[in-house]
This record gives C-alpha cells, sequence and structure tokens, in this order.
C-alpha cells in the first residue's frame, strides 16, 4: 500500500477508536433497567459532611455506574441448595431464564444463536454461591475493560456477598453482564428487586492492572540520596495540616475545591 494511503487509513483507524465510547451496554432483556451514573453520594448513605468535604470519597462514588437485577426474585439457602421462592413454594434450581426471555431473544438473534439466550440465575456448583444476570451486555473499546464490583461505599448486606472481577470486554464483548454472589444466611427470604442497585461498574484500561504495572512499583526511602527533594517535602508541607492550628492555612474543603476546578480546566478525552 503507498504510504499516503497507508497514512490515511491509519489515521481513519485512529478517529474511529477515537469516537468509539469507552463502555456501551446494550439491553438484551426489554424489561431490564438500564444501567444508572454512579452516585457522588454513595445513594445517600454518606454523611453531609463526607458528601460536602470529602472528594476522593464522593469520586470514588461517583465512579462508574449502578447496575440492576434483569428481574425481582426472592432465594432461601439451607447450606446446600439454593432455592428460588415463588409464593409458598420453593423451586430448586441450577439454571434459571427469564419469562419470555427466550421468545424476544429469537426474534432478534442470528439462527445459529436461537434458544442460546444468557441465564438469569445460575447456581454455581458451589453451595450458596450463585450468578445472576441484568439482563445487559457490555463491550468497551480497544484495551479497556470493565470492573464488576460491589457498590462503593454503600454498607453491603449481611445476607450475601458479591465478588469482584475484571473482564476484558474489548476483546470479549459484547459480554453478558453478571455478579457473582456468595449467599450468606440460611433459612430466611433473601430478596433481590429490580429497582436496587445490586453491583457497581468501573471502566479501566488494561494496562493499570498489567503484570508490568504491578511488578515494577518505585519504592524508595524517604531520606537518603533518593529520598525527597526539598521541592517534594514543599509539595508535602502543601499536602497535609499543620500540627499547629495557629499556622495551619488549609481550610475546610480545599482539596475538594481544587480537584473541581482541575477537573473543569481538564480537556476532553479523546
Amino acid at each position: 500500500m503507498p504510504k499516503t494511503l497507508e497514512s490515511n487509513a491509519q489515521r481513519t483507524s485512529s478517529v474511529q477508536a477515537q469516537s468509539t465510547p469507552f463502555v456501551t451496554f446494550y439491553q438484551a432483556y426489554p424489561d431490564s433497567l438500564p444501567p444508572m451514573r454512579a452516585d457522588r453520594s454513595a445513594l445517600g448513605t454518606l454523611p453531609a459532611q463526607a458528601t460536602q468535604y470529602c472528594e476522593a470519597v464522593t469520586t470514588a462514588s461517583a465512579f462508574g455506574w449502578y447496575v440492576f437485577p434483569a428481574s425481582s426474585f426472592s432465594l432461601h439457602f439451607d447450606g446446600v441448595d439454593v432455592y428460588l421462592i415463588d409464593g409458598n413454594t420453593r423451586e430448586k434450581f441450577s439454571v434459571l431464564q427469564l419469562p419470555d426471555i427466550e421468545q424476544w431473544w429469537n426474534k432478534h438473534c442470528p439462527r445459529d444463536l436461537m434458544d442460546m439466550a444468557p441465564p438469569f440465575l445460575t447456581y454455581l456448583g458451589i453451595p450458596g454461591y450463585i450468578q445472576i444476570w441484568s439482563g445487559l451486555l457490555v463491550e468497551t473499546r480497544k484495551d479497556w475493560s470493565v470492573l464488576v464490583r460491589p457498590i462503593a461505599n454503600v454498607p453491603r448486606s449481611n445476607q450475601y456477598f458479591c465478588f469482584e472481577g475484571i473482564v476484558e470486554t474489548d476483546e470479549y464483548s459484547p459480554a453478558p453482564l453478571f455478579i457473582n454472589l456468595k449467599l450468606q444466611v440460611t433459612n430466611t427470604p433473601i430478596e433481590f428487586s429490580s429497582t436496587e442497585p445490586l453491583f457497581q461498574v468501573q471502566p479501566i484500561k488494561r494496562e493499570c492492572y498489567s503484570k508490568h504495572t504491578l511488578n515494577q512499583p518505585s519504592i524508595k526511602e524517604v531520606a537518603g540520596h533518593e529520598g525527597l527533594s526539598d521541592l517534594q517535602w514543599q509539595s508535602y508541607s502543601r499536602t497535609v495540616r499543620h500540627i499547629d492550628p495557629r499556622v495551619d492555612d488549609h481550610k475546610a474543603g480545599r482539596y475538594a475545591t481544587e480537584s473541581r476546578r482541575r477537573s473543569k480546566r481538564a480537556p476532553a478525552s479523546k
């Protein structure tokens, strides 16, 4: 290929990559709720002072999207088997599908994928361990993945434990968006609502968790020829509050104010 044409092709490919959303969700079940932008107040559970002044906590809380179960349901765990509660009856299961999902799925999918809709509830073969589908599929831009995790900074239920997982949804996509749970109480109904967020999804660049990144941290002594420079000590002094309140010039919420100002100045990511 001539260099000019090759350059134009590379430029076109680069522009297309930059215009691709970082994360794309697809509703694969019509009754499922779309993901909801995560909330700085952690669904209103953070104290007012933390919401106003603790930018680190509110930024972490708002990082990503809340995801809901595709349907409401109730489970019973007897310590060995898991049952779906339906009125006054209990049904032991290994795999359960959503109501009418096959009819809707088969209407829209290719012929070779008919009757292959993702399962809604799956017993994972270990007592108390289940997988719940959101009714969504997800894909990400090249070199980006999704971190599936419990909801950040929200008190967790003592009835179940949400596992975290990183899925490389640029290569394996669009992927069904699941969460794996461990049920932790027995002989009592465990309720899940389709209108209450169950877990959180956060975009993460692959290099952030690569072995190259994690195996090579820079660890230095504070003192010595590789220690902190005068400039770094000055920066540290501006970062922390002084032990003597008479000379402390740190105003409450200064970090939050400066962080928000910096965020407004930052150019949009390409």
